[in-house]
């Protein structure tokens, strides 16, 4: 299986002119998330084992920047002089299943509060 989710990073203090334009190279990759392809024939058992891959995988690539936001990294600023800087994740962009994946709940539950679908009630 020669498939994977793309995981970009930018800065928050680039202008939103600059980000909405990929031509000019805003977001960077900063790794493939793997899509694993199970032999088990239950999907439900498979979405858990995917989504704890997923889980791992961003802990692993991530690590690097909990350890600068919780202990501060030495970095230079615009001058060459040093400072430490922590810097903590600002904003993660992501579409519905995304945030159920990342939060943890079912698609069918909303990731927000207790509710999942019995409850969602009808509109009309």
């Amino acid at each position: 299986n020669c498939m994977a989710h793309p995981l970009l990073i930018s800065l928050t203090n680039i202008n939103i002119h600059i980000h909405s334009k990929t031509s000019l190279h805003a977001y960077l990759l900063l790794a493939l998330l793997p899509i694993a392809k199970f032999t088990h024939k239950v999907t439900c058992i498979c979405g858990l084992l995917q989504e704890q891959l997923v889980h791992q995988a961003l802990s692993v690539v991530l690590l690097p920047l909990k350890t600068a936001a919780s202990m501060g990294i030495m970095m230079n600023d615009p001058r060459g002089n040093l400072c430490c800087c922590f810097m903590p994740l600002a904003d993660w962009i992501a579409d519905t299943p995304e945030e159920s994946l990342l939060v943890g709940t079912s698609i069918k539950a909303s990731p927000v509060t207790m509710a999942t679908a019995n409850e969602f009630g009808n509109a009309h």
